[in-house]
């Protein structure tokens, strides 16, 4: 197997991946981690690892992938969507002058069924991979369940006693970060992936009732599940002094995107790339969580 590049690889999403490709007996010398900030990057450099400045915002040169045969690509995160566009831009051109044999983009669950705005950068994106005539697999990652049932979210539930939601009873599908990063690993490390699409979703969504049930469950302490308002919510959210630029990507405020049902869609191919007994489900993930420590 030739080398790996993980752009992005220093970030959460990557170095689980970087570990993913090393427990799947990658050597790594044949790990090349993407970096912006190199103090983030020196420890996989002592661990055997070759490090790469690289920051798409700023362009990547032609010869950025040099010597590399796949390249990990973790999307970019700007809230300008043009401006994350034209980054990823950079990254596929540079991929394209270097004859990559393989690039994995990061892309979005149920991309042709998302209503959650984030849809058009992922779009564009494998629009523009594929446009460049690369060899491709692209990972459409459901939402992080470190983000859906996060620890800020859950612990003021467990605090207040009631578990809002703005979801009107729909379910929303997520998955955890490190079982996302695992799949990333054996499309790296196994043949059969070339020019295919991967909805990557649990295979159960769930509703935020039986979050709250769960959560009753594991912590053993009473909460009442609310289905909220918009306008009630964020009047919650400023009696806690939470930042308003916070509340409108806090994880209850974002469940109104899913009142339509979208959000429900499951797909098995997750559990065929690491195993359904692998993934881990809400309760797994929750038990996991130490809600003693401050937010």
């Amino acid at each position: 197997m030739g080398k790996i590049a993980v752009v992005g690889g220093t970030g959460q999403y990557g170095s689980k991946a970087i570990e993913g490709l090393l427990e799947r007996g990658v050597s790594p010398s044949d790990i090349v981690v993407m970096y912006r900030d190199e103090k983030k990057a020196l420890p996989f450099k002592d661990r055997g690892m070759e490090i790469r400045y690289g920051d798409y915002n700023k362009g990547y040169p032609e010869d950025i992938f040099k010597d590399i045969e796949k390249v990990l690509f973790i999307s970019g995160f700007s809230l300008d969507e043009l401006q994350r566009i034209e980054d990823h831009l950079n990254v596929i051109k540079a991929a394209r002058a270097s004859h990559v044999s393989h690039i994995v983009y990061t892309s979005f669950a149920n991309l042709y069924q998302s209503k959650c705005g984030l849809e058009d950068v992922h779009l564009a994106t494998e629009c523009a991979i594929k446009a460049s005539q690369l060899p491709y697999t692209f990972l459409r990652n459901a939402f992080y369940s470190e983000y859906f049932i996060g620890k800020a979210y859950l612990k003021r539930s467990i605090d207040s006693g009631i578990l809002y939601s703005l979801a009107k009873g729909r379910g929303v599908n997520h998955v955890s970060r490190d079982d996302l990063a695992k799949a990333a690993a054996v499309v790296l490390t196994t043949e059969g992936h070339i020019n295919k699409a991967y909805d990557l979703t649990n295979p159960t969504f769930y509703t935020y009732k039986e979050i709250a049930e769960i959560l009753k469950e594991v912590t053993g302490k009473p909460v009442e599940f609310v289905e909220t308002n918009v306008k009630d919510y964020l009047e919650y959210l400023d009696s806690l002094h939470v930042p308003k630029e916070f509340q409108f990507i806090d994880a209850c405020t974002l469940q109104q995107r899913f009142v339509d049902g979208w959000g429900e869609l499951c797909s098995q191919d997750l559990a065929n790339l690491i195993g359904k007994e692998n993934i881990m489900t809400p309760k797994q993930f929750i038990e996991k969580l130490d809600f003693s420590e401050p937010i």
